[in-house]
């Protein structure tokens, strides 16, 4: 089984790594745009023409299925998949994150809700929209936060320049009643900790083991443990010089361009 996971960075890494985890038998292969990233802070046509573009690239790769793990591409141009990549079995993150707030919600669903994302995917309401569309009478606050993604590009996962600017980001919700923050960028965590330090009584929420739970319900086969092999990742950027060496730790063996 051939599965690909695509972001426009490396936030997909926080993904890919509950795939391999949970699908050891899935052979992956990883795409990350990181010529264009952050995809957060662009317009809606120009996340559409690099989503077409992208999905160019990958088509050749024959994949099974494509974890799509970029909120924002999702938000902007999840049609540009569809049409793209017809024959693909796509997995979006925005559909794992609304599972994992119905998940977390099921025991009390009067706890606020707070959704923080890139800049785009904030503007879009799409989580606000498809978690009411579900008839959940719910208290969701948005929250844009269009500086973390190139910081946490650049490796600056635990330093003081970070944990201020999540403090300003976070700084509006001190006063209120603790609750439930979805982390709609798979970028964010990454950083988790440094929420958790500025907003402690909060339960936060990412969708990797969601979208993980998916590949497994939809390909039963990939949760086989592989018989005398070790999990297979192939790592794809479309530019390699620019990676956080940081982050990918120790560092792939080999990486290509796409």
């Amino acid at each position: 089984m051939r599965i690909g996971v695509f972001d426009s960075g490396i936030g997909g890494v926080t993904v890919l790594n509950q795939g391999l985890e949970q699908a050891p038998s899935a052979q992956f292969f990883y795409f990350g745009d990181t010529a264009n990233v952050p995809y957060g802070n662009k317009s809606k046509a120009q996340v559409r023409q690099l989503v077409i573009s992208a999905c160019d690239r990958i088509k050749p790769y024959r994949l099974d299925a494509l974890v799509i793990a970029c909120n924002t591409a999702i938000c902007f141009a999840q049609s540009e998949f569809e049409n793209t990549l017809p024959d693909t079995s796509l997995v979006s993150v925005v559909d794992a994150g609304i599972q994992t707030c119905i998940r977390a919600l099921s025991e009390n669903q009067a706890l606020p809700l707070l959704i923080f994302g890139t800049r785009a995917t904030i503007k879009s309401h799409l989580h606000a929209t498809l978690l009411r569309q579900k008839n959940l009478k719910l208290q969701i606050f948005e929250q844009e936060c269009p500086l973390l993604v190139p910081l946490i590009e650049e490796g600056f996962i635990e330093h003081p320049i970070l944990q201020a600017t999540i403090e300003i980001y976070t700084k509006p919700f001190l006063l209120m009643p603790p609750g439930i923050a979805l982390l709609a960028c798979t970028h964010y965590p990454w950083i988790k900790k440094a929420f958790q330090i500025a907003l402690p009584k909060w339960k936060f929420v990412d969708p990797s083991q969601a979208i993980a739970d998916i590949l497994c319900n939809r390909f039963p086969e990939i949760s086989n443990p592989p018989q005398n092999t070790a999990p297979c990742v192939e790592w794809y950027f479309s530019d390699p010089e620019v990676v956080s060496k940081t982050l990918l730790t120790p560092p792939p063996k080999g990486w290509s361009k796409f």
